[in-house]
């Protein structure tokens, strides 16, 4: 009997128990324990593992030996969070010293009204400086590499819907340095590249020699370009852009 009673009293436990990664325990206690401080974002990964992208961004904190920067895996949260991680923008950190460092992400959802907050844990490595993705669309990859490259101008944005609603995918309307009009249809845009994604903003595109009309854009190559300008942590996403249509 005692041991029907002790069956019954934990057996959901033995069938369904509750796996903490300890990643999201020390992530938790450094955001607990971690002094406050801002932090800019030097580096920005993106990588396939079993076939789902995975983020990782690069801090650098000022601390007082010096500059200090850490290593950060960003997991899954709202889309149009995640589009605020860009290139050289200042954000909200916890650290100890520059030790033990993560996103300060209930500061930062705090400022921008935002509930759900993403997760994250801490990376003992962190990403080199730019962005660096290895997760592009195999096709993609191939066009980037077999097609004309040009510049262009995004002239406008939308949203792909599906059955489930809208999907994270984009038509991007190009102008291309010689006048003519092309799109880069049903495109994804990289989270760090959705601040970037706005009319007006020119870009690296590479051209379908067979027909000019089709185009796919070099997000990362577009992040990387030295005259970017990343804006303000509580600035809101541009119009039009794919930060703007995702808060949507």
């Amino acid at each position: 009997m005692g041991l029907l009673s002790w069956l019954n009293r934990s057996g959901n436990e033995i069938l369904g128990p509750t796996i903490v990664d300890p990643g999201f325990k020390r992530a938790d206690t450094a955001l607990e324990m971690g002094a406050a401080a801002v932090a800019t974002v030097v580096g920005i990964e993106r990588k396939l593992d079993d076939g789902t992208a995975t983020r990782f961004v690069a801090v650098a904190v000022p601390t007082a030996s010096g500059a200090c920067t850490g290593g950060v895996q960003v997991m899954h949260g709202p889309a149009h969070v995640l589009a605020r991680l860009r290139l050289g923008v200042e954000v909200l950190v916890r650290h100890s010293d520059g030790d033990q460092l993560v996103l300060d992400w209930p500061a930062m959802c705090a400022l921008w009204g935002v509930a759900d907050e993403p997760g994250q844990k801490r990376r003992r490595k962190p990403p080199g400086n730019g962005v660096l993705d290895k997760a592009v669309d195999g096709a993609d990859q191939r066009r980037l590499k077999n097609w004309t490259p040009v510049r262009a101008t995004i002239t406008a944005l939308s949203r792909r819907d599906g059955v489930m609603g809208p999907t994270l995918n984009f038509d991007v309307a190009l102008r291309l340095d010689n006048g003519a009009q092309a799109v880069a249809g049903n495109t994804e845009i990289p989270f760090y590249a959705a601040w970037l994604a706005a009319p007006g903003a020119e870009v690296p595109v590479a051209v379908d020699p067979k027909d000019p009309a089709k185009a796919v854009v070099d997000w990362a190559a577009a992040a990387n370009e030295p005259s970017r300008t990343p804006g303000r942590l509580d600035d809101p996403p541009p119009d039009g852009s794919a930060a703007a249509l995702l808060a949507q």
